[in-house]
């Protein structure tokens, strides 16, 4: 749990020095700054043989002092240089400060979309390994992010779909994707789901939303409905991750996210009826 963790802190700790050096004002000191602290942070721990969800300078320096890890470190440096410098974007980009929500979060929307996406499936991967411990507050830790980060997920779209013209449908893929590296492809599913309801939202297809989200949830409620009766027909010693009255609770999350939307859609189209009729009302007087 502590590695992919450690890496996962290690991305937000880089994502949140990006901004901080916009507070230098000359253009090739920030960039250079800016791939060290890539460089520091991000060089992957595969190229010193400790596996993909390790920092080298936080575990691998730390564990095995050595002069070789600096190598990988100097070709992640050269290679973000190379990055930085080479797409005048990265290059010039030195915006207000304090940066504005917007800036922060919908600027090149795609990649940092990613980005949240690959701290949100190491963190919640790393709960389900140590989820093997069946501990309460990890098993409360590892469900609360995975509807968070749906959530996160709807909103991040939302606003992309509203402020960008972001494509609904596509958009979504950039934060659940990664989700399929880490953990259960239902996770995937259910975070590329919630976005894609968020941006049909934003672009004005609540109609088609509420058709995704039926979908979406429906096939979700049908998974832990099987997976129900997997636990309850299982062997003794055959272990079903939730159990009955989790994959329970989790059915009827879903059911109810699936039914929630149309529910408010008709409320809404009512609602709209009843001032039509009123105004007619109004009028005929």
């Amino acid at each position: 749990m502590s590695l992919t963790a450690i890496y996962a802190a290690s991305l937000v700790a880089t994502f949140v020095a990006w901004y901080l050096c916009t507070l230098i004002p000359n253009r090739p000191a920030r960039g250079i700054l800016r791939a060290a602290v890539i460089a520091f942070l991000c060089s992957p721990g595969i190229l010193v043989g400790h596996g993909f969800g390790v920092a080298p300078t936080l575990f691998a320096l730390y564990v095995q002092p050595s002069i070789f890890t600096f190598g990988p470190m100097l070709m992640v440096w050269i290679i973000a240089l190379g990055v930085i410098f080479g797409v005048p974007a990265l290059r010039n980009d030195r915006g207000q400060w304090p940066p504005s929500a917007k800036e922060i979060f919908l600027g090149f929307y795609a990649g940092k979309f990613v980005l949240f996406g690959i701290v949100a499936a190491l963190l919640i991967g790393a709960l389900i390994y140590a989820g093997q411990r069946r501990s309460l507050w990890v098993v409360t830790l590892k469900y609360g992010l995975f509807f968070a980060a749906a959530g996160i997920n709807l909103a991040l779209c939302y606003w992309a779909a509203r402020a960008k013209q972001a494509k609904p449908l596509l958009t979504p893929l950039f934060f659940s994707a990664p989700a399929l590296l880490a953990t259960a492809p239902t996770v995937a599913f259910m975070w590329y789901g919630a976005g894609a309801i968020g941006g049909l939202i934003g672009s004005g297809s609540q109609r088609i939303a509420s058709w995704i989200a039926l979908g979406v949830f429906g096939l979700l409620s049908a998974n832990s409905m099987f997976r129900i009766y997997l636990a309850a027909t299982a062997p003794p010693h055959v272990t079903i991750g939730g159990g009955v009255a989790g994959n329970a609770a989790m059915a009827a999350v879903f059911a109810v996210l699936a039914i929630l939307p149309w529910w408010m859609l008709k409320l809404r189209a009512q609602t709209e009826a009843n001032k039509v009729k009123s105004q007619r009302d109004r009028g005929g007087g």
